[in-house]
């Protein structure tokens, strides 16, 4: 395989997990790629990091103001020259053998223009985790998993809610089932305390929400989404007020109990035994 590829991340306030996560990209072993990184005014370490990393397929770009991360994306999109595009975002970590096992898919399948996987979610806060799979043909894949064949006239809408898969039903897969996601757990993705996370506040009760929600779901899954959403609006400030925000992580949760995964305690065997390096 001599396809080349452009990877994607766009880093913001990230210094402590930056490191590991370039790692992990660098180990790749499918090495014919370039790492585009746009460092979006971060105002902590995740600039000096990135620079400690000396290997010349890296390159690294700043900005004078926080782009925010799908416009930080589509800045990096106008760079990417290479015929595939890979999207990492910047904690999250890449089993060895993905790019790999993702572009000899895309090389003998052409008639699917992107690869998602299996991926590990992982929360941070008490240490538990599973495996997030969305069906082997779809509209969708874990965004930091996704890589797709570079048309040059993909870029992200200009929307804060439900951006990136918006990016990927109308845009990428323009309504049809053209994406395969590999039965492999090959992405780490991290999720964070949800006491500091504020991306409920996307959600704003107006007409184009309502429709971007049920354009991208059936009926069904967009009113609990809605419901959802409300519910979050409502209750979460209240338990930021009464510092009850640990209740946050069980309610987001839900979502997925409630699809029957199983959540269990992470182990640092459960990454040995998928060959993830932690660095």
């Amino acid at each position: 395989m001599s396809s080349k590829i452009s990877i994607l991340l766009c880093a913001y306030n990230a210094w402590e997990y930056i490191i590991p996560t370039i790692k992990s990209i660098l180990s790749q072993t499918y090495n014919n790629f370039e790492l585009l990184i746009l460092d979006n005014n971060s105002n902590d370490n995740t600039r000096e990091n990135i620079q400690t990393q000396k290997d010349p397929r890296i390159q690294l770009f700043t900005s004078e103001k926080n782009l925010w991360p799908y416009a930080g994306l589509n800045f990096l999109l106008e760079k990417a020259i290479w015929e595939y595009i890979a999207i990492q975002d910047h904690d999250d970590i890449w089993h060895p053998k993905k790019i790999e096992k993702q572009i000899y898919f895309l090389e003998n399948n052409h008639n699917y223009i992107w690869c998602g996987t299996k991926t590990l979610m992982r929360y941070e806060w008490d240490q538990k985790w599973f495996e997030y799979y969305l069906w082997k043909e779809n509209f969708y894949t874990i965004h930091p998993s996704l890589i797709f064949r570079n048309e040059k006239k993909h870029k992200y809408p200009n929307t804060i809610y439900m951006t990136d898969a918006l990016f990927q039903k109308e845009i990428l897969c323009k309504w049809k089932k053209i994406i395969y996601n590999i039965d492999e757990t090959l992405t780490m993705h991290r999720i964070k305390d949800g006491a500091t996370n504020y991306s409920y506040k996307r959600y704003t009760l107006n007409r184009q929400n309502f429709k971007t929600v049920f354009n991208l779901h059936p009926a069904w899954y967009a009113i609990f989404a809605t419901l959802f959403e409300l519910m979050r609006k409502c209750i979460y400030p209240i338990l930021h007020i009464t510092k009850t925000c640990y209740i946050i992580d069980k309610i987001e949760r839900l979502p997925f109990v409630l699809q029957w995964y199983k959540i269990k305690k992470y182990s640092k065997n459960d990454m040995q035994k998928r060959n993830f390096i932690l660095f």
